[in-house]
């Protein structure tokens, strides 16, 4: 708390400083006027990024992403205003300051003529409000509004974000759920919503879920792949900022409904968005409401298969598979709420705020295939487990994943002085209720092993619970909770100090953030209980549940399961059970503050030359506790609580911006910056799992420092008058003390004669270099011929090249030409389109290829993550003036592309999970 004082002490002290420079001359800054106001077009949709210039004293602002600008320090007169906007007729106008007054204008811009007969909202309209928003960012930023969003077949914002240049995504059944920033792993980045961080509802990892959120909900999305020092500075990769929608510039109502069919589930789907928006109390309050439901029953037709390596010859060999059916049922509820209230000219208050609610209810029944490599002298093992949830849970396992953020905050003008606050809180949460697993078993049996050595092995020997010598190996009934919470506080200072060419200002700021994650799981095993009260009875309670049309082939055989009936029915407060302490091994409570202040100054050098120099402090203060599970040779284990453990450190992270106007249409930019990447969480956690009986150690490392990466950029972007943009770039990431998670065998200290068959610790593990280029395209073929002007194309590519320097992993130091985890050497978008009269119709690819996702105690051990190819189709038609009707239908993943991983090689498979082709159709109506 010390330094929280401290921080906003200084800010204080600066804005005392402040005041001192405008009370030289306090009648002249009673002089001074404003000109605020909203940049909107003709059907008042509001214009982010439109250049706002004063040519008489060769200064201007360029409006924020809700449109909205603000002109201060202006003294009486009169002066001329130049508005332009890409894909807009420039509008010019003239405006007369007051000594001391504030003048609102609000300003409509007319669309190009060249536009106009094309245009009917959509994705024109989209194009040139994001290009319009990079246009005039000091930074890299990749833009996509609501608008573009809405022309893709994505129906949450990972989907969404894979669009987007240098962004790849991995898969959770077939949606989108993390992503990942020009070749760095998911970690490496941040999400935020409307600028904070939000915190993530899985146990282990600050990984936010982007599957949790429709993409309906979003206005706009922001990659930032360059942060200044006003913006949190964990974002080695980028920060993606999700901007909710805001209020209104004039009253808005929009509705969908809509469905759709997946061929795994067979089962309709529901898809449901409103909005409304308007501005009441002669427009001084506005108001925008949204929710969204989508309730997809999907599914997933699955193999996988383990590997392990003969340390004495080299040699891998398969040694288990399993055959997985997934049924599941996604539903997504969605609520936003945006308020703004003008308390007068100067002053203003706003509220935005969102909630997020996931209800996932999976049945997973699963075939497992053990000991292979002892298969043929018949002493493998055959596992048949059926994974549900109580009657209450729909007889599924349920995973409720929820989300919120509430940010209340104000714009204040103090004569020269711009101030801004924000008090915010979050929360993330998942909840597993009363999660259960039945598992037979039979132990000593000889299995055929066909294909051992190619992509999609499998098991000939067909086995069935009703011959054989089965017995239950587990009943197990859990419960989940974990949570974080974040709590924060900011206050940003803007004080211009020059206008005209060389024009600068100062902008200072001070923020705490105070972060708390709970992990808590208890799982129970009934399995003595169940065969002392009901013996076998199970055997009445089976049926086939492997479908027709299995995907990974017609080789993978069914059998019988119990059903999820049977295992949802069952009541365990008639049977005791006994604590299973591994599951609870993990459970951790972790507090974090991160207490950070900033100056950062901006300069203009004439019309072309624009330079900004920051620099951010970042005081992290961490306390963990946990507990050790430890186990005997005799199979007897205690759990322990390991008491609290601190950490403390402070970074200090530069940047440096410039960026050439060479003219309205050319920008050049080049940057220098230092960011981080603090640790996941369940690394730090100061715990030992040493488990004697099956010779496996788990270590806790919260000795870990964050990641730093330095990070250089060049870039140059040309804007067509005609909506459209091609751009190219290289990146250089010199990134240090990386983190993977080491994974080690034989002896540990203090267990002499023990040889450990894995001992597993968080490392960090090195050094590492990125270099990347990323190029882009982005415009319709009218320059080719007027004729077709209605057909465009978008396409991105970027390339990244990774190399490994000064490797810390135990048993693999000396190893040449590994890659960084995480990292995809190339990643590509490409989009076709046409659009007129109301007509769009749009073929999307998207490729991403292989990368290392984990590492193993050898190279040949390694999991990659398999590259994608992904290919979508949507068309629409929108018809109606006043009241605008959409008709839609769009087929996603048409090249049945499926989740793989693999070990070491290509031809190792060590999950492949199919999802077919999903299908969606629906109207949307516009007010």
């Amino acid at each position: 708390m010390k330094k929280v004082f401290k921080s906003v002490a200084c800010v204080l002290a600066a804005t005392a400083l402040s005041a001192n420079v405008f009370a030289a001359d306090d009648t002249e800054l009673a002089e001074m006027g404003i000109v605020r106001g909203r940049v909107v077009d003709t059907e008042n949709h509001t214009l982010p990024g439109a250049s706002i210039f004063i040519e008489d004293l060769h200064t201007g602002v360029v409006s924020d992403i809700d449109g909205f600008y603000i002109l201060p320090n202006l003294k009486p007169g009169e002066y001329k205003v130049k508005v332009t906007y890409v894909g807009y007729s420039p509008f010019e106008m003239k405006i007369k300051i007051s000594g001391g007054k504030t003048v609102e204008k609000n300003i409509v811009l007319n669309e190009g003529v060249e536009l106009q007969e094309v245009i009917v909202g959509g994705a024109f309209q989209g194009q040139r409000r994001a290009l319009n928003s990079q246009k005039n960012e000091m930074g890299i930023v990749n833009v996509v509004s609501a608008d573009q969003v809405g022309k893709f077949p994505d129906s949450n914002i990972g989907d969404a974000l894979k669009r987007i240049s240098g962004i790849n995504v991995q898969y959770d059944q077939g949606e989108a759920r993390f992503g990942q920033v020009r070749g760095t792993s998911a970690d490496l980045s941040s999400v935020t919503i409307n600028g904070n961080r939000i915190p993530s509802a899985e146990g282990d990892i600050r990984n936010v879920q982007l599957d949790l959120i429709p993409s309906d909900m979003v206005q706009t999305i922001e990659v930032n792949k360059v942060v200044t020092a006003d913006m949190d500075g964990d974002a080695i990769g980028g920060s993606i900022n999700l901007v909710t929608k805001s209020t209104p510039f004039k009253r808005v109502i929009n509705a969908t409904l809509g469905s759709g069919y997946n061929v795994v589930s067979q089962k309709a789907q529901v898809n449901a968005g409103f909005t409304y928006g308007d501005r009441f109390f002669n427009d001084k309050l506005g108001m925008m409401v949204a929710l969204s439901y989508q309730n997809a029953p999907i599914g997933s037709d699955d193999v996988e298969f383990e590997y392990d390596r003969d340390e004495d010859t080299g040699e891998v060999f398969i040694t288990d598979a399993e055959t997985r059916q997934y049924y599941v049922t996604r539903q997504r509820q969605s609520y936003s709420l945006s308020l703004d209230y003008d308390i007068n000219p100067n002053h203003k208050l706003t509220f935005k705020g969102i909630y997020n609610r996931r209800h996932d209810w999976e049945n997973r029944y699963r075939i497992s295939y053990k000991d292979l490599d002892a298969a043929a002298d018949g002493e493998a093992k055959v596992e048949i487990q059926t994974k549900g949830g109580s009657s209450d849970n729909r007889n599924a396992r349920l995973e409720l994943q929820q989300t919120m953020d509430l940010a209340l905050g104000g714009e204040h003008l103090f004569g020269k002085l711009k101030m801004d606050w924000g008090a915010s809180y979050s929360r993330a949460s998942e909840d597993r209720p009363e999660e259960r697993y039945f598992t037979l078993k039979q132990k000593d049996i000889a299995l055929d092993v066909v294909d051992a050595g190619q992509r999609f092995p499998y098991i000939s020997t067909k086995v069935n619970p009703n011959t054989g010598d089965w017995g239950l190996d587990e009943l197990t009934n859990s419960n989940q909770e974990i949570y974080e919470t974040d709590a924060k506080f900011k206050l940003n200072f803007e004080l211009p100090l020059a206008l005209g060419y060389y024009s600068n200002r100062l902008k200072f700021g001070a923020k705490h953030v105070s972060k708390n994650k709970h992990k808590d799981i208890v799982v129970y095993d009934y399995c003595d209980a169940y065969e002392e009260k009901f013996g076998t009875e199970y055997m009445s309670h089976l049926s086939s549940q492997v479908r027709d049309g299995y995907m990974p082939g017609s080789q993978y055989q069914s059998t019988d399961f119990v059903t999820k009936e049977y295992l949802g029915n069952m009541n365990f407060s008639d049977m005791e059970g006994e604590r299973v302490l591994e599951e609870s091994s993990g459970n951790f409570d972790a507090t974090e503050r991160v207490t950070s202040g900033y100056l950062r100054f901006d300069q203009n050098f004439g019309k072309r030359h624009q330079l900004v120099l920051g620099a951010r402090l970042e005081a992290t203060n961490l306390t963990y506790s946990g507990f050790n599970w430890n186990v005997d040779a005799d199979e007897n284990e205690t759990l322990d609580p390991t008491g609290e453990r601190k950490n403390n450190y402070i970074n200090i992270l530069p940047s440096v911006l410039y960026k050439f106007n060479v003219n309205d249409d050319f920008k050049v930019r080049a940057s220098f910056t230092e960011t981080l990447a603090r640790p996941k969480y369940s690394a730090l956690v100061p715990s030992t799992n040493i488990n004697l009986a099956e010779t496996e150690i788990y270590i806790g490392n919260p000795d870990l420092t964050p990641t730093l990466s330095y990070n250089f950029d060049l870039s140059a972007d040309y804007y067509f008058k005609s909506i459209g943009l091609v751009s190219g770039g290289i990146f250089y990431k010199r990134i240090d003390d990386f983190i993977v998670d080491q994974r080690t065998s034989g002896e540990f200290a203090g267990y002499p004669g023990v040889d450990f068959k894995e001992i597993k610790k968080s490392v960090n593990a090195g050094d590492a270099d990125l270099l990347g280029v990323e190029v882009g395209f982005q415009r319709d073929f009218g320059f080719i011929a007027p004729a077709l002007k209605c057909i465009g194309f978008y396409g991105n590519y970027t390339y990244t090249y990774t190399n490994v320097k000064n490797f810390n992993f135990e048993g693999r130091e000396n190893e040449k030409d590994l890659r960084l985890p995480g990292s995809p050497e190339h990643t590509a978008n490409a989009s076709l389109y046409f659009e007129k009269k109301g007509f769009n119709v749009r073929l999307s690819y998207n490729y991403a290829s292989d990368f290392i996702d984990e590492m193993g105690e050898h190279a040949d051990l390694d999991r990659y993550y398999d590259s994608v190819n992904y290919m979508d189709v949507n068309a629409s038609y929108t018809f109606g003036k006043n009241v605008k009707c959409t008709v839609y239908a769009e087929a996603t993943n048409l090249l049945n592309q499926p989740l793989r991983y693999y070990q070491g090689t290509k031809e190792r498979t060590m999950q492949a999970e199919f999802y077919g082709v999903r299908a969606n159709a629906g109207v949307k109506i516009s007010f």
